[in-house]
């Protein structure tokens, strides 16, 4: 079974002391949350997203950034 593999990141509002937390992401396969976290980098949140997923079940990745 594939699907669609939807990536999003947000970068956090404030100050923010730790940069390790600066974004927010989270990674959803056909409407089913796989996992959340932070990064230091949207490159970086990307990667630990990709981590989640056998790429034989993903048909279409979607990347959303706010």
């Amino acid at each position: 079974m594939t699907g669609m593999f939807l990536i999003r990141i947000t970068e956090s509002s404030g100050e923010i002391i730790d940069l390790r937390y600066r974004y927010i992401w989270s990674a959803w396969l056909d409407g089913t949350l796989l996992g959340k976290g932070h990064a230091s980098h949207a490159d970086l949140a990307i990667e630990r997203a990709h981590d989640l997923v056998n790429p034989d079940r993903v048909e279409r990745i979607e990347i959303v950034e706010r």
